[in-house]
């Protein structure tokens, strides 16, 4: 099992900050396309026939919460390698936070039939997502063992 302050943790810390780097542009990229034309393109290529009046808002308002949560997950990633004492609270926020949104991305472009008409744009995106998805699952167990509370008292100078 990995700790906290493995190389191997690190590297996936230092994807979630590029990933969601990545995620910024993608987003800033599809709000002017929205903006200039009034179509919703990539990350979330639309189903035959468009996306419908009632997932456009969704779809809007996820792309503002995940622009958001970019600023959580580039805090999450300096505080990491800073050492700051919040950096597990803004990880839990984060990684929360862009998991609840992958798999609402995920479920609507299956069910709405986005991923069956755009399969290499949905699957590039969760190949691209996967690495996080691991991170996700190991910080869910340093928290289950108590590693990341350890990590706190250890900084705080007193005992787990």
């Amino acid at each position: 099992m990995q700790h906290p302050g493995r190389p191997f943790a690190k590297l996936l810390v230092v994807y979630f900050g590029l990933i969601e780097i990545a995620h910024i542009i993608a987003l800033a990229q599809a709000a002017v396309r929205l903006a200039l034309s009034g179509t919703i393109p990539f990350p979330a290529p639309p189903p035959p026939g468009g996306w419908s009046a009632q997932a456009r808002p969704f779809l809007i308002s996820m792309g503002v919460l995940d622009a958001i949560n970019v600023v959580f997950a580039l805090a999450f990633v300096y505080g990491y390698f800073a050492a700051a004492r919040w950096r597990w609270c803004v990880g839990a926020v984060s990684l929360s936070v862009a998991t609840y949104s992958a798999i609402l991305y995920g479920f609507g472009a299956v069910f709405s039939g986005a991923w069956a008409h755009n399969a290499a744009a949905y699957w590039s995106v969760a190949v691209a997502y996967s690495p996080v998805a691991v991170l996700t699952v190991l910080y869910v167990m340093w928290a289950a063992r108590g590693q990341l509370h350890g990590s706190w008292s250890q900084e705080r100078g007193s005992s787990p």
